[in-house]
């Protein structure tokens, strides 16, 4: 049989691939495991057909693979679609990033080969000379996330069973890495003045916790008293292995409320530590109103539990100074050292520095009424 020999013969193959949004399999954010879907177009913009078809894509698989079908002629399109598993070095990354090649023959058996590009063959985007070779590019939102905890218990430093400036919160801290990358360098940075914080910092790896490495001990001050409770948050801070920073400011875990903050999916509910009262009310036995915002006024924390109450404030003649029903309700009515016109004193006198007593009766939830006297100091 007399050999055929092919002239003007003009084999060109063009191959594009595209990649999908990757897939979440879990609903728990992209991380190793979820899936991209590559579409693989040929093109044969020759004049010849080209046989054997095979896709080589090193990151789908080590060997070539073969398209159905396995020929095309001048002027036809193939279209395959491959799946790729996101690996954990992909999200470090942040994106997935390569080209394949298609390789087919020509009649004359030789090899006709295109290096892919993503679809835009008019932008040279990887800068190299040829705009249609650039690799496909499949992002990855891979943003790191911390999620943390903060949980207050009051503790009676002094062992009096009434609370006082000088005892102390114990604030315990749970955080979780409940992103998709590893994340480093975790520390804990909480705005309460004065708050001492121990531990860290850590490194956690995806889903992991730590609950037992932070802790915290803040001193109570008079105000803390008179407030009835300290209410801040604490922020955790860390850098993910693929270098962005994250944070997450605490949630307390005891609160219902859940709210959201920074949309992340976890909460950051403001911890409220309550400092226990319990029925007795707190009276000192100083009182200094010189404008200085220290003891300024005669403050009873814990009597604004108590709404049916009456204050009576003596000289050390027993001549009353003054009088409120309805003690520590507003502000505005606190004893600062003046008369407000009860007995023989004139209105708005200013007292003069001495020892005064105070008688108090406040009414308890259960009706039972009780009564507290003793005496204070007033200076200026």
């Amino acid at each position: 049989m007399e050999d055929i020999t092919i002239t003007g013969g003009n084999p060109r193959l063009i191959l594009t691939k595209l990649g999908s949004d990757p897939i979440d399999n879990d609903s728990n954010g992209i991380d190793a495991g979820d899936i991209i879907t590559y579409t693989f177009v040929i093109q044969n913009t020759g004049n010849v057909t080209v046989t054997n078809l095979a896709i080589d894509d090193p990151i789908i698989s080590n060997a070539l693979i073969p398209v159905t079908p396995s020929s095309i002629a001048p002027g036809e399109t193939i279209s395959i679609t491959l799946d790729y598993v996101i690996t954990l070095d992909d999200i470090i990354a942040g994106e997935v990033f390569n080209s394949a090649t298609v390789i087919g023959q020509d009649p004359t058996n030789a090899d006709v080969i295109d290096v892919s590009d993503n679809g835009d063959e008019t932008v040279d985007e990887d800068g190299d000379g040829d705009p249609t070779n650039d690799p496909t590019i499949v992002p990855l939102d891979v943003t790191p996330n911390l999620s943390i905890t903060k949980t207050g218990v009051y503790v009676d430093a002094n062992g009096d069973g009434l609370p006082n400036a000088g005892d102390e919160i114990v604030y315990t801290f749970s955080i979780e890495n409940n992103g998709v990358v590893d994340i480093t360098n975790i520390t804990i940075s909480d705005p309460l003045p004065g708050i001492v914080i121990s531990g860290g910092p850590i490194d956690l790896a995806i889903g992991e916790i730590d609950d037992a490495t932070f802790t915290a001990t803040y001193v109570l001050t008079t105000q803390d008293i008179i407030s009835g409770n300290v209410a801040n948050q604490a922020t955790a801070n860390g850098t993910g292995i693929n270098g962005i920073e994250v944070s997450d400011v605490s949630d307390d875990p005891t609160d219902p409320t859940n709210i959201d903050l920074d949309g992340d999916g976890d909460f950051e509910d403001e911890t409220i530590t309550v400092i226990p009262l319990g029925d007795d009310v707190i009276i000192y036995t100083g009182i200094s109103p010189n404008g200085d915002g220290i003891n300024d006024e005669f403050r009873i924390p814990g009597l604004s539990s108590f709404p049916d109450n009456v204050l009576r404030i003596y000289n050390r003649w027993g001549v009353a100074v003054f009088e409120k029903r309805g003690y520590e309700q507003n502000a505005e009515d606190l004893f600062r050292g003046i008369s407000n016109g009860r007995a023989t004193i004139k209105e708005s006198d200013m007292l003069p520095v001495g020892t005064y007593y105070y008688v108090l009766e406040y009414k308890r939830p259960d009706g039972i009424t009780k009564q507290r006297a003793g005496y204070f100091y007033l200076n200026r």
